[in-house]
């Protein structure tokens, strides 16, 4: 029982700490917690793609977990992008179109969390095709963004 409360848990205090970060003085600091929000997706994301690819052993457990991390992570993106966390805060690959069309910003960031939703139902629902797809649907929505909105590394 303990267990399945930790993820809600942490997931919740997530979502606190990331209202008070994108409110912080230091834009730095804002756009150093946005790029740990993102890899943390990242890092949840690449094992389940890995496990479909037959790269590393299929688990359901770590699927779903990693599922739903990942839809969190999308969740918090939209508010991670404040008016002064550009590159003339700091060390970001955001580029300034965020802020100079934020309505095309914003519908990129609502089809990661509708695609991230839909990641969780496939991994809930053990359908290894259906996870696939949602996989697929989850990276053409990171490819979209970043098409538009981040600078090359």
């Amino acid at each position: 029982m303990f267990r399945k409360l930790i993820l809600p848990i942490a997931l919740a205090a997530t979502v606190a700490t990331t209202q008070g970060v994108a409110q912080a003085a230091d834009p730095a600091d804002v756009i150093e917690y946005r790029q740990a929000v993102f890899q943390v997706a990242k890092n949840n994301f690449g094992p389940i793609a890995d496990m479909l690819k037959g790269e590393i052993e299929y688990d359901q457990t770590t699927v779903e977990k990693n599922a739903a991390v990942v839809q969190m992570m999308s969740t918090l993106v939209g508010g991670l992008f404040p008016e002064g966390t550009d590159a003339m805060a700091g060390e970001t690959n955001a580029l300034t179109e965020i802020w100079d069309e934020p309505d095309a910003f914003a519908d990129k960031v609502a089809k990661f969390e509708e695609t991230s939703f839909e990641l969780v139902e496939a991994a809930d629902s053990g359908d290894k095709r259906q996870l696939a797809a949602a996989v697929k649907d989850v990276g053409s929505s990171c490819k979209a963004c970043h098409d538009d909105f981040r600078r090359d590394d």
